[in-house]
């Protein structure tokens, strides 16, 4: 593997294969599986006939067993668990159906059925020695000699079949297991990561079988990443048990279940390696067989009750069962409460009981209810810190590295969450792309490239923006040129993402930089994982980082040899970011780490953050606090556990430009000890400690605020409040504002000072923002800081009337009757002409009240300048021999006899007003609009094609002005518009969902190179129909109407009486069914953590 050459990844595997070559050879008679064992020797450069050299270990004794004995042993532990079983069930129904135990709380009920159950407390005089002396009785019958009683299995020192040698906390954890066999207990193995649960399992079965006499078979269930792992960890360990990993395609499956698990009384194996989806699909085999053990390992799957995995694990036949995980508790109680269903169903039926006896609030309370727990979880559960034993693991050291967004980064954050579509389209995006704002959010957050139209091509060329346009990149630069120029310290880099696409822009990456690498995601073959696995450790290898996917990387990988370990993107599970951290700080690692957890300031990732702490928070209240161990421990105050699981912060990265010097990275502040009190403080102020809901707060939800403003609505996001240093007219402003931007319309305030202005989109807005020559910010009508628009149309403030500044008095409306009988009374004056206002239609969407207020404003003020002209003066004048005083008047009074109109502010807004309407739209023209809205079959974006369905009489742009205005205030001007828009959206969400068929269709299409030979579906019936009507309504758009004539229509089905004998609505309903399950497979939940499949970066060959 060449890091400079553009690496092609393998297709993944299904295929069956075990690390010894010959007996897969011996074993194996499909053909093709043959030559894939052969190519995959080819490719790696070894030698299939070579002998494989086994490594040499000081101390290791190949073990002995008698098959005989152990057949014996097995059968006398069989019947003796079963006994064990009934009498437990005797001793929970009699204290049930107890008088005295009912009167106890529900705790203390719970309390003591356990300790009964586990053999905690004696039962009845019946001593639980006596219980254990039983199960041995049967196995010892013939020679009791030589052999060794359940009772005492106890391990002092390792023994001599293990390839190893385990540590004292790795002794103990083995002897506690035993424990929990002798006395028929199922439990839960929950060290933490990287203390080798692995090891301690395996020693506990190797001392089962070569001590006790007790063979297998043992089942092992895993993810398939770690299946592999399993198995090498058991030939490493001890050689002496034979494991088989059962893992194969469905083609070639049943020839090796009959070659290696058949008859299922009698397997040749010791442990059987397999994987969730190979227990389900073969589920009524692993029935069949007995299982000794039933390991369960990384048992995310089993915390819910009800799931598909938790049920048929439950069905199988087993006499012990364990669960070894290093996050018992990731979510809440209930998902621990699963587990213990799982492991002991008789005692935990109830989860809502479990739920109510935990339910505390604050204070002492939570104190006594976490002893409580701990006393229940005690005989079940052994958890272990790397803190509490000698692991000889150099220290952890965690970093919290601040970043900041680019400026294209910026812009593209504001457009997903003012959800501009209109603007994301002319990009290269599509409307479905913005349904997950969430999603969408976190990969603009990771790189612009991510999204769709984000970066400029094709051709896509790799070059310096790749890092310029990305905070966290400019970062990731700096550090990464700063390790690799240290040759003496050897650095080696592990970088965790939850984007596998992200992993490709990071290998452009490193290409670019000349940077050794291995990557591993969710394609990544068995095969390619561990040659890479091998190569980044060699001491000799020259590889620098280590790319991987935090899902698919996180588990059953051991990187000791990477000393830096880099968070590039968090996960909304804490545990996963733990996990990945702990692929390198593990046993065997010798020197110390380095964590870097990059998040972005002030987005959605901060919040992630903030959440993972209250999470982390639950487990260790529930888990961490008092270890479960049986040796008693002092409990740690809320303090001391909050500083246990923060995630560090101790040195800070600060970034608050784009440019990023190396004072930069050389500036680790001094304050990291005060940030991690504030942040333990914070969580532990905002943590709700109702421990079985967990409330996490809702103000972590809300994805939509940034920089102080809510886009919870998009149209409030292309609303700029400008506050004017210097009074300006509005048709000023409008001309200075359209410079940056398509303004719909802007709105000055009667004092002149401030302003809102409508831009059409987000893009217009964030400009003017920037380069407008005033303050100004996005407006919110939630925001009490903001004016709203009623305030400023609203005639109100100092007006200009005649000389200087005074407040106008109110104004009295006057109808048509009021003016006749003025004009009535007063005979000598010409009659008063009033300004008649047009008819507005609604669908013509003018502001008609406004409107008429200003029309009445305007009649008023006429009415009042014409009453003090003539009813006034005839009032006045008595005749001829008035005073010439009173009959001329003053220089004052000729400024008071000034008419009196509408402000210049009034008329502005009146022309603005006015304009905003179209009166040469019709009625029929806007049902075309509306019916072309509510159709599903345009997008409201699509100008284009709405203009085609009005007709020829309004040319595109002016059917773009009508529709944009229509959304924005159709309900303040259409009475009833809300039943309309709610149709508009019900077709938009058509529209979305027939897209995803589309997308989802194409994407199972592309996935096969003869579709029309290799299309199968997760359906039953008949492949090929279902594959000719899937075809056929693919390449005519999915019209399911005119499906069945094309089918019957074929020329081979035109004589065929079973094509031509179906009804219509058989096709239809196939087609649906199909349409449906290809839909599925393609939400199916990727490596990314999204819900569908992304468009990845267009790959360079280089």
């Amino acid at each position: 593997m060449a890091a400079a050459i553009a690496r092609k990844v393998r297709t993944r595997q299904d295929l069956h294969s075990t690390p010894v070559f010959e007996r897969d050879m011996n074993d194996m008679a499909a053909r093709d599986l043959y030559e894939q064992l052969l190519l995959n020797s080819i490719r790696s450069g070894s030698n299939p006939n070579a002998k494989e050299e086994v490594e040499v270990y000081d101390g290791y004794v190949e073990p002995s067993y008698d098959p005989v004995k152990g057949t014996s042993v097995a059968a006398g532990h069989r019947q003796a668990i079963q006994e064990i079983y009934k009498e437990r069930d005797v001793i929970i129904r009699t204290l049930r159906s107890s008088e005295e135990h009912c009167e106890l709380s529900a705790f203390d009920r719970l309390l003591r059925e356990t300790e009964f159950y586990t053999g905690v407390r004696e039962w009845k005089g019946a001593s639980a020695r006596g219980q254990r002396s039983r199960l041995y009785r049967h196995a010892s019958r013939e020679d009791e000699d030589d052999s060794t009683g359940f009772d005492m299995m106890h391990l002092t020192e390792t023994p001599s079949y293990i390839r190893g040698k385990l540590r004292p906390y790795q002794i103990e954890g083995v002897n506690w297991l035993l424990g929990l066999f002798s006395r028929g207990v199922n439990g839960i193995l929950a060290d933490e990561m990287g203390l080798g649960k692995t090891f301690q399992t395996i020693a506990t079965i190797a001392y089962l079988k070569f001590t006790v006499g007790m063979p297998g078979p043992h089942l092992v269930v895993c993810p398939k990443s770690v299946m592999g792992n399993w198995c090498r960890e058991f030939k490493h360990w001890c050689p002496g048990l034979s494991v088989y990993k059962f893992h194969a395609s469905s083609d070639i499956r049943s020839s090796i279940i009959k070659a290696h698990l058949q008859p299922t009384d009698r397997i040749k194996y010791d442990v059987i390696v397999s994987t969730f989806e190979m227990v389900l699909d073969e589920l009524n085999l692993f029935k069949r067989i007995a299982w000794q053990y039933l390991i369960v390992d990384e048992a995310h799957k089993l915390k819910n009750e009800e799931g598909r995995a938790h049920t048929a694990l439950d069905s199988l036949q087993t006499s012990h069962r364990l669960i070894i995980t290093g996050t018992p508790l990731q979510n809440n109680l209930k998902e621990l409460w699963a587990l213990l269903h799982f492991l002991a169903p008789r005692l935990f039926n109830d989860s809502e009981s479990f739920d109510t006896w935990f339910d505390t609030t604050s204070g002492q309370q939570d104190a006594n209810v976490m002893s409580n727990l701990h006393k229940i979880l005690a005989p079940l559960m052994i958890r272990r810190l790397k803190a509490d034993v000698n692991t000889g693991i150099p220290p952890k050291k965690e970093i919290y590295v601040s970043c900041q967004l680019s400026k294209k980064q910026r812009e593209w954050y504001i457009n997903v969450l003012a959800k501009d579509a209109e603007v994301l389209n002319k990009a290269g995006g599509s409307a479905a792309s913005l349904t997950n704002v969430m999603m969408s959010l976190r990969k603009v957050i990771n790189h612009p490239y991510l999204m769709d139209g984000g970066e400029e091509g094709p051709p896509f060329v790799t070059d310096e923006k790749l890092v310029r346009t990305s905070g966290k990149m400019i970062i990731l630069d700096k550090l990464l040129h700063r390790l690799g120029a240290d040759v003496q310290g050897r650095h080696k880099v592990l970088i965790f993402s939850q984007f596998t696409s992200m992993l490709n822009i990071l290998e452009d990456y490193c290409n670019m930089r000349g940077f050794m690498y291995c990557r591993i995601d969710g394609n990544t073959s068995g095969y390619d994982r561990d040659s890479q696995m091998a190569s980044f450790n060699s001491p000799t290898s020259d590889y620098f980082i280590f790319l991987l996917s935090t899902r698919a990387g996180g588990l059953g990988i051991n990187l000791q040899a990477a000393n830096h370990v880099i968070l590039y993107d968090s996960d909304w599970n804490p545990q996963m970011d733990l996990q990945a951290q702990d692929r390198a700080h593990r046993i065997g690692q010798k020197r110390s780490v380095r964590v870097y957890r990059f998040v972005t300031d002030g987005t959605v990732e901060e919040k992630m953050y903030r959440r993972a702490l209250k999470k982390l928070y639950l487990d260790a209240m529930v888990v961490q606090q008092g270890r479960l161990q049986s040796k008693a421990t002092n409990q740690a105050s809320k303090e001391e556990l909050l500083s246990m699981i923060k995630f560090g912060a101790e040195e800070i990265f600060k970034t608050r430009h784009e440019d990023v010097t190396e004072a930069d990275i050389d500036r680790l502040l001094d304050e990291g000890e005060t940030i991690s009190n504030q942040l333990t403080s914070e969580a532990k102020q905002h943590v709700q400690m109702s421990l079985a809901s967990f409330q996490l707060g809702a103000e972590e939800a809300n994805i939509y605020d940034f920089e102080g403003v809510s886009f919870k609505t998009g149209a409030e996001s292309r609303i700029l409040h400008v506050r004017l240093s210097s009074p300006v007219s509005q048709a000023e402003l409008h001309a200075q504002c359209s410079q940056h931007g398509e303004v719909i319309k802007a709105v000055l305030h009667p004092n002149l000072k401030e302003a809102l202005i409508y831009f059409r989109s987000i893009s217009g807005a964030m400009e003017a923002k920037a380069k407008l020559p005033y303050a100004s910010s996005f407006a919110s009508r939630d925001s009490p800081t903001v004016v709203s628009s009623d305030m400023i149309t609203q005639c109100i403030g100092v007006e200009k009337l005649g000389r200087g500044h005074r407040v106008r008095e109110p104004v009295q409306f006057f109808t048509e009757a009021d003016v006749e009988s003025m004009q009535k009374k007063a005979i000598k004056a010409p009659p008063l002409k009033l300004p008649k206002l047009p008819k507005f239609h609604p669908y013509q969407l003018y502001n008609v009240k406004r409107l008429m207020e200003l029309h009445n404003t305007e009649v008023a003020l006429m009415v009042r300048n014409w009453k003090r002209k003539y009813e006034e003066k005839g009032d006045t004048q008595k005749g001829k021999d008035g005073s010439e005083e009173e009959a001329g008047g003053g220089a004052d009074d000729k400024v008071e006899d000034e008419d009196e109109l509408l402000t210049e502010v009034e008329q502005e807004e009146r022309e603005r007003l006015l304009s905003e309407g179209f009166p040469t739209w019709t009625f029929y023209e806007y049902r075309s609009v509306v019916s072309a809205l509510t159709s599903g079959k345009v997008d409201p974006t699509d100008y284009t094609a709405i203009a085609a369905v009005v007709g020829e009489t309004k040319t595109v742009g002016e059917v773009r002005d009508y529709v944009v205005a229509l959304l924005e205030r159709g309900e303040q001007c259409i009475k009833k518009f809300a039943l309309v828009e709610e149709r508009i959206k019900k077709a938009k969400m058509r529209r979305a969902t027939k897209e995803n068929v589309f997308k989802a269709a194409k994407w199972k299409v592309e996935t096969c190179q003869h579709p029309e030979k290799e299309l199968t579906f997760k359906t039953r019936g008949n492949v090929a129909l279902d594959r000719e009507v899937f075809l056929m309504a693919y390449e005519n758009g999915f019209k399911v109407d005119n499906t069945s004539e094309l089918v019957r229509s074929r020329p081979q089905h035109i004589f065929n009486v079973w094509y031509q004998s179906r009804p219509d609505t058989f096709f239809r309903k196939r087609l649906h069914t199909l349409m449906k399950s290809v839909q599925r497979e393609w939400e199916k939940p990727t490596d990314d953590g999204g819900l569908m499949p992304s468009k990845s970066r267009r790959r360079l060959e280089c």
